[in-house]
Protein backbone atom coordinates (compact mmCIF):
# COMPACT_ATOMS: atom_id res chain seq x y z
CA UNK A 1 0.00 0.00 0.00
CA UNK A 2 2.85 2.42 0.83
CA UNK A 3 4.38 1.72 -2.56
CA UNK A 4 1.02 2.45 -4.21
CA UNK A 5 0.66 5.81 -2.46
CA UNK A 6 4.26 6.61 -3.26
CA UNK A 7 3.56 5.92 -6.93
CA UNK A 8 0.48 8.18 -6.85
CA UNK A 9 2.49 11.00 -5.27
CA UNK A 10 5.18 10.67 -7.92
CA UNK A 11 2.54 10.89 -10.65
CA UNK A 12 1.07 13.98 -9.01
CA UNK A 13 4.45 15.69 -8.71
CA UNK A 14 5.27 14.80 -12.30
CA UNK A 15 1.98 16.29 -13.49
CA UNK A 16 2.63 19.46 -11.50
CA UNK A 17 6.14 19.78 -12.91
CA UNK A 18 4.89 19.52 -16.48
CA UNK A 19 2.09 22.00 -15.76
CA UNK A 20 4.53 24.61 -14.51
CA UNK A 21 6.84 24.19 -17.49
CA UNK A 22 6.41 26.64 -20.40
CA UNK A 23 4.18 25.30 -23.13
CA UNK A 24 5.78 25.37 -26.59
CA UNK A 25 3.86 25.35 -29.84
CA UNK A 26 3.78 26.61 -33.42
CA UNK A 27 1.02 28.92 -34.60
CA UNK A 28 0.17 29.41 -38.28
CA UNK A 29 -0.85 32.76 -39.74
CA UNK A 30 -3.25 33.28 -42.65
CA UNK A 31 -0.44 32.53 -45.13
CA UNK A 32 0.35 29.21 -43.39
CA UNK A 33 3.64 30.62 -42.09
CA UNK A 34 4.60 29.30 -38.66
CA UNK A 35 5.40 31.36 -35.58
CA UNK A 36 7.17 29.77 -32.61
CA UNK A 37 5.43 30.43 -29.29
CA UNK A 38 6.10 29.81 -25.60
CA UNK A 39 3.44 30.25 -22.93
CA UNK A 40 4.52 30.74 -19.32
CA UNK A 41 2.60 30.84 -16.06
CA UNK A 42 -0.39 28.67 -16.92
CA UNK A 43 -0.77 28.16 -13.18
CA UNK A 44 -1.89 31.81 -13.09
CA UNK A 45 -4.97 31.31 -15.29
CA UNK A 46 -7.28 31.65 -12.30
CA UNK A 47 -6.26 35.30 -11.96
CA UNK A 48 -7.53 36.14 -15.50
CA UNK A 49 -4.48 38.23 -16.36
CA UNK A 50 -2.74 37.81 -19.71
CA UNK A 51 0.37 39.54 -21.11
CA UNK A 52 1.69 39.24 -24.66
CA UNK A 53 5.30 40.29 -25.30
CA UNK A 54 7.04 41.08 -28.61
CA UNK A 55 10.78 41.43 -29.16
CA UNK A 56 12.50 43.91 -31.46
CA UNK A 57 14.37 43.95 -34.76
CA UNK A 58 16.96 41.19 -35.39
CA UNK A 59 16.14 39.61 -32.05
CA UNK A 60 13.99 36.88 -30.49
CA UNK A 61 11.90 36.08 -27.43
CA UNK A 62 15.10 35.52 -25.43
CA UNK A 63 16.19 39.15 -25.65
CA UNK A 64 17.15 40.32 -22.17
CA UNK A 65 14.54 43.11 -22.04
CA UNK A 66 11.78 40.68 -22.99
CA UNK A 67 12.99 38.04 -20.53
CA UNK A 68 12.98 40.64 -17.77
CA UNK A 69 9.49 41.89 -18.63
CA UNK A 70 8.28 38.28 -18.77
CA UNK A 71 9.56 37.60 -15.27
CA UNK A 72 7.90 40.71 -13.86
CA UNK A 73 4.55 39.74 -15.34
CA UNK A 74 4.90 36.17 -14.03
CA UNK A 75 5.73 37.46 -10.56
CA UNK A 76 2.56 39.55 -10.76
CA UNK A 77 0.40 36.49 -11.53
CA UNK A 78 0.02 36.90 -15.30
CA UNK A 79 -0.04 34.20 -17.94
CA UNK A 80 2.64 35.33 -20.42
CA UNK A 81 2.85 34.65 -24.15
CA UNK A 82 6.20 35.21 -25.87
CA UNK A 83 6.92 34.45 -29.51
CA UNK A 84 9.53 34.74 -32.23
CA UNK A 85 8.29 37.17 -34.86
CA UNK A 86 8.80 36.21 -38.47
CA UNK A 87 11.89 37.60 -40.19
CA UNK A 88 13.82 37.65 -36.92
CA UNK A 89 16.67 35.70 -35.34
CA UNK A 90 14.31 33.34 -33.56
CA UNK A 91 12.91 29.96 -34.49
CA UNK A 92 11.07 29.52 -37.75
CA UNK A 93 11.28 31.93 -40.67
CA UNK A 94 14.63 33.73 -40.36
CA UNK A 95 14.64 35.80 -43.55
CA UNK A 96 15.39 39.09 -41.80
CA UNK A 97 15.65 40.93 -45.12
CA UNK A 98 11.86 40.73 -45.34
CA UNK A 99 11.26 42.38 -41.98
CA UNK A 100 8.98 45.41 -41.67
CA UNK A 101 6.75 47.07 -39.13
CA UNK A 102 3.82 45.52 -40.99
CA UNK A 103 5.22 41.99 -40.54
CA UNK A 104 5.57 42.68 -36.82
CA UNK A 105 2.03 44.01 -36.45
CA UNK A 106 0.65 41.07 -38.44
CA UNK A 107 2.45 38.63 -36.14
CA UNK A 108 1.09 40.33 -33.04
CA UNK A 109 -2.45 40.11 -34.38
CA UNK A 110 -1.87 36.44 -35.20
CA UNK A 111 -0.87 35.84 -31.59
CA UNK A 112 -3.88 37.68 -30.18
CA UNK A 113 -6.25 35.77 -32.47
CA UNK A 114 -4.62 32.49 -31.46
CA UNK A 115 -4.85 33.36 -27.76
CA UNK A 116 -8.59 34.03 -28.17
CA UNK A 117 -9.12 30.34 -28.94
CA UNK A 118 -7.46 29.22 -25.68
CA UNK A 119 -8.70 29.04 -22.11
CA UNK A 120 -5.79 31.27 -21.04
CA UNK A 121 -7.30 34.26 -22.89
CA UNK A 122 -8.70 37.17 -20.97
CA UNK A 123 -9.55 40.76 -21.73
CA UNK A 124 -8.36 43.31 -21.16
CA UNK A 125 -4.82 42.03 -21.59
CA UNK A 126 -1.37 43.59 -21.25
CA UNK A 127 1.05 44.27 -24.09
CA UNK A 128 4.76 44.96 -23.92
CA UNK A 129 7.33 45.21 -26.70
CA UNK A 130 10.91 46.31 -27.21
CA UNK A 131 12.06 48.67 -29.99
CA UNK A 132 10.25 47.67 -33.22
CA UNK A 133 8.08 45.41 -31.06
CA UNK A 134 7.32 48.52 -29.01
CA UNK A 135 5.95 50.22 -32.12
CA UNK A 136 3.89 47.13 -32.88
CA UNK A 137 2.20 47.02 -29.47
CA UNK A 138 1.55 50.77 -29.60
CA UNK A 139 -0.23 50.37 -32.94
CA UNK A 140 -2.34 47.50 -31.63
CA UNK A 141 -3.32 49.35 -28.46
CA UNK A 142 -4.41 52.34 -30.54
CA UNK A 143 -6.40 50.23 -32.99
CA UNK A 144 -8.06 48.07 -30.31
CA UNK A 145 -8.32 50.30 -27.23
CA UNK A 146 -11.09 48.16 -25.72
CA UNK A 147 -8.87 45.05 -25.63
CA UNK A 148 -5.70 46.39 -23.96
CA UNK A 149 -5.64 47.50 -20.32
CA UNK A 150 -1.87 47.73 -19.76
CA UNK A 151 0.70 48.91 -22.30
CA UNK A 152 4.47 48.88 -21.67
CA UNK A 153 6.59 49.84 -24.70
CA UNK A 154 10.32 49.55 -23.93
CA UNK A 155 12.58 51.90 -25.93
CA UNK A 156 9.94 51.88 -28.69
CA UNK A 157 10.25 53.22 -32.20
CA UNK A 158 8.12 56.38 -32.04
CA UNK A 159 8.04 57.12 -35.78
CA UNK A 160 10.06 56.26 -38.87
CA UNK A 161 11.15 59.88 -39.22
CA UNK A 162 12.31 60.17 -35.60
CA UNK A 163 14.05 56.80 -35.75
CA UNK A 164 16.07 57.93 -38.76
CA UNK A 165 16.84 61.32 -37.19
CA UNK A 166 18.10 59.69 -34.00
CA UNK A 167 20.26 57.26 -35.94
CA UNK A 168 21.74 60.00 -38.13
CA UNK A 169 22.45 62.18 -35.11
CA UNK A 170 24.00 59.57 -32.81
CA UNK A 171 25.60 57.19 -35.32
CA UNK A 172 26.00 59.30 -38.48
CA UNK A 173 28.70 57.29 -40.24
CA UNK A 174 27.00 53.96 -39.61
CA UNK A 175 23.54 55.22 -40.49
CA UNK A 176 24.56 56.94 -43.72
CA UNK A 177 26.44 53.84 -44.83
CA UNK A 178 23.45 51.66 -43.95
CA UNK A 179 21.12 53.89 -45.95
CA UNK A 180 23.46 54.16 -48.94
CA UNK A 181 24.22 50.43 -49.05
CA UNK A 182 20.58 49.56 -48.27
CA UNK A 183 21.69 46.77 -45.89
CA UNK A 184 24.18 45.98 -43.17
CA UNK A 185 25.31 42.68 -41.66
CA UNK A 186 24.42 42.25 -38.02
CA UNK A 187 25.98 39.63 -35.75
CA UNK A 188 24.39 38.60 -32.48
CA UNK A 189 27.41 37.85 -30.29
CA UNK A 190 25.41 35.82 -27.78
CA UNK A 191 24.05 33.19 -30.15
CA UNK A 192 26.51 33.78 -33.01
CA UNK A 193 23.73 34.35 -35.53
CA UNK A 194 24.11 36.82 -38.37
CA UNK A 195 21.48 38.62 -40.40
CA UNK A 196 21.24 41.08 -43.27
CA UNK A 197 19.31 44.07 -41.94
CA UNK A 198 17.60 46.10 -44.69
CA UNK A 199 17.28 49.87 -44.43
CA UNK A 200 13.77 49.45 -45.79
CA UNK A 201 12.71 48.42 -42.26
CA UNK A 202 13.21 52.06 -41.27
CA UNK A 203 11.36 53.15 -44.40
CA UNK A 204 8.52 50.74 -43.54
CA UNK A 205 7.78 52.99 -40.56
CA UNK A 206 7.36 56.09 -42.75
CA UNK A 207 3.58 56.19 -42.29
CA UNK A 208 3.76 55.30 -38.60
CA UNK A 209 3.70 58.08 -36.02
CA UNK A 210 2.87 57.16 -32.43
CA UNK A 211 2.18 60.83 -31.61
CA UNK A 212 -0.83 60.66 -33.93
CA UNK A 213 -1.98 57.36 -32.40
CA UNK A 214 -1.63 58.52 -28.78
CA UNK A 215 -5.18 59.96 -28.38
CA UNK A 216 -6.64 56.56 -29.32
CA UNK A 217 -4.79 54.66 -26.58
CA UNK A 218 -6.96 53.95 -23.53
CA UNK A 219 -4.60 51.56 -21.72
CA UNK A 220 -2.69 52.48 -18.61
CA UNK A 221 0.69 53.07 -20.24
CA UNK A 222 4.28 52.97 -19.05
CA UNK A 223 6.82 54.20 -21.59
CA UNK A 224 10.37 53.17 -20.75
CA UNK A 225 13.50 54.61 -22.32
CA UNK A 226 17.24 54.10 -21.89
CA UNK A 227 19.30 57.10 -20.82
CA UNK A 228 22.11 56.39 -23.30
CA UNK A 229 19.97 55.07 -26.14
CA UNK A 230 21.54 55.95 -29.50
CA UNK A 231 18.85 54.21 -31.53
CA UNK A 232 15.72 55.85 -30.09
CA UNK A 233 15.97 59.38 -28.71
CA UNK A 234 14.73 59.33 -25.07
CA UNK A 235 13.15 62.76 -25.59
CA UNK A 236 10.96 61.32 -28.34
CA UNK A 237 9.67 58.65 -25.95
CA UNK A 238 9.10 61.26 -23.25
CA UNK A 239 7.14 63.38 -25.71
CA UNK A 240 4.92 60.41 -26.53
CA UNK A 241 4.15 59.78 -22.85
CA UNK A 242 2.82 63.32 -22.57
CA UNK A 243 0.34 62.68 -25.39
CA UNK A 244 -1.16 59.51 -23.91
CA UNK A 245 -3.98 60.18 -21.45
CA UNK A 246 -2.89 57.50 -18.98
CA UNK A 247 0.78 57.64 -19.90
CA UNK A 248 3.79 57.71 -17.58
CA UNK A 249 7.48 57.84 -18.43
CA UNK A 250 10.56 56.28 -16.82
CA UNK A 251 14.26 56.36 -17.71
CA UNK A 252 16.65 53.47 -17.06
CA UNK A 253 19.88 55.25 -16.14
CA UNK A 254 23.23 54.37 -17.70
CA UNK A 255 21.58 52.00 -20.15
CA UNK A 256 21.86 51.62 -23.88
CA UNK A 257 19.07 50.53 -26.21
CA UNK A 258 19.40 46.83 -25.42
CA UNK A 259 19.71 46.99 -21.61
CA UNK A 260 22.82 44.82 -21.67
CA UNK A 261 24.07 45.31 -18.11
CA UNK A 262 22.80 43.48 -15.03
CA UNK A 263 22.06 46.78 -13.30
CA UNK A 264 20.03 47.93 -16.32
CA UNK A 265 17.91 44.79 -16.14
CA UNK A 266 17.48 45.08 -12.38
CA UNK A 267 16.28 48.66 -12.80
CA UNK A 268 14.00 47.61 -15.65
CA UNK A 269 12.45 44.90 -13.49
CA UNK A 270 11.86 47.28 -10.60
CA UNK A 271 10.34 49.92 -12.88
CA UNK A 272 7.82 47.55 -14.45
CA UNK A 273 7.05 45.87 -11.14
CA UNK A 274 6.28 49.19 -9.42
CA UNK A 275 3.99 50.14 -12.30
CA UNK A 276 2.05 46.86 -12.21
CA UNK A 277 1.62 47.08 -8.44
Amino acid sequence: MKKFYGFIILLFLSACASFYQPQETWVENAQNEKIYVKVFGLENKKYNKLAILQHGLASDMNHQAIRTAKQVFLDNKFVVITFDSRHSLGEGDNDVEKVSLQSFTEDLETMVNWAKTKSLYSENFALSGHSLGGASVIKFAAEYPDKVSVLIPIAPVVSGKLWEESCMKNMPDFCRQWKNNKTYTYTDEKNHKTAIIPYKVVESCAEYNAYDLAPQIAAKTLLITAEKDKVINPEDVKGLAKKIKNGTFEVIENSGHNFNKDQNLSDLYKTIDAFLK
